[in-house]
């Protein structure tokens, strides 16, 4: 589950997070944007990612989308996940991430943020915790801490979850069930 080659530098990025923002086309989906005749677009998104993002909220760990663009199809994700905390239009994603901090009272070092393209830079040189998919633009990668084995839309979502989860000790907690023995 944690890359052999994770250091302790990014070990101790990871340790104090407690709020985990996605960016949401790149991210959350592979970055395709698919139209229907009448103009509504469709999104896909990984169940595996999603199982990642509630596998991290049973931990106590928030999880927030931060978007560009606006589709009725992530408030209706975001409702399935439980996540409350959904900004949508924003073209400056730091003032919506300022709004963030503001109003869990979080400092950046307690902030994760996973994105894919030039409009995250700002966010991602503030956080404690930066993540970039590999498909990100070029652009983004040096201020990314950790990049996914995993693409966005394909499971790169999973992967910092579980990887968060590892570090902080927290995966066998929210695992457990799954492996219990419940025959009597």
């Amino acid at each position: 589950m944690i890359p052999i080659d994770l250091d302790d530098s990014i070990r101790s990025r990871i340790l104090p997070v407690r709020l985990v923002i996605f960016d949401v086309d790149g991210v959350l989906t592979d970055g395709r944007i698919i139209y229907h005749d009448d103009g509504s677009e469709i999104k896909a998104f990984d169940v595996q990612d999603g199982h990642g993002i509630k596998m991290l909220q049973r931990a106590g760990i928030e999880v927030a989308f931060i978007t560009g663009r606006f589709c009725r199809a992530v408030d209706h994700r975001a409702r399935g996940l439980g996540v409350t905390r959904v900004y949508q239009g924003i073209k400056v994603k730091m003032e919506a991430y300022e709004k963030i901090r503001r109003e869990t009272g979080l400092e950046d070092e307690q902030i994760c943020f996973m994105g894919d393209d030039l409009i995250d830079i700002p966010v991602m040189r503030r956080v404690g915790f930066a993540v970039a998919v590999p498909n990100a633009v070029v652009h983004v990668l040096p201020y990314a801490h950790y990049v996914t084995r995993a693409p966005g839309g394909h499971g790169a979502c999973r992967e910092v979850c579980e990887l968060i989860l590892a570090v902080q000790g927290l995966w066998d907690h929210v695992t457990r069930r799954y492996f219990e023995d419940f025959r009597s």
